[in-house]
């Protein structure tokens, strides 16, 4: 993972116009993710594979005093390759190990089976939905919080292996 750069907007507006995405993505414009880049407490992340960007990532409230971290989105372009897991591994070991913060947490659509199944295997736990909280073309939708502890993330063996 790398810093977005001005240069990454065409990419990262793909991916999250991406129809496999595009259900469960809020559409951000240029300009809002330019602004997230500059932002001290917003830390706007391309993932790379081999290389070449594959997703992107939003960290959010970085500045928090009570250290508990958003983490925004993440969107992956080429889904079914372990590609989203193992960022989700990266974007924990940062948060925690890094950052020090005490929990990291995320809104995920209810229904959004796959990414909510992989956060689980993950160890993020669902806290509760918020019922019709954010808006789908002409219709609301209903969002799980999830999220993670430290001492949760600390338990997982899978967070803490080869760290290349």
């Amino acid at each position: 993972m790398r810093p977005s750069t001005p240069d990454d907007c065409d990419f990262v507006l793909g991916a999250e116009r991406h129809p496999d995405n595009v259900r469960f993505v809020e559409q951000w414009t240029r300009g809002r993710h330019l602004r997230c880049m500059e932002r001290a407490d917003c830390l706007h992340w391309i993932v790379e594979h081999g290389g070449q960007p594959i997703g992107y990532a939003i960290l959010q409230d970085a500045d928090d005093p009570g250290r508990s971290l958003l983490l925004r989105r993440i969107v992956i372009a080429s889904k079914g390759r372990g590609h989203g897991r193992a960022a989700l591994i990266l974007l924990a070991r940062y948060c925690f190990d890094v950052l020090r913060f005490h929990r990291l947490w995320l809104y995920v659509a209810v229904n959004n089976r796959r990414a909510r199944a992989l956060y689980r295997k993950l160890g993020f736990v669902e806290e509760g939905i918020a019922r019709e909280c954010a808006r789908e073309g002409d219709r609301y939708v209903s969002m799980a919080m999830m999220s993670m502890l430290e001492a949760e993330y600390r338990l997982k063996p899978e967070h803490h292996g080869n760290r290349s």
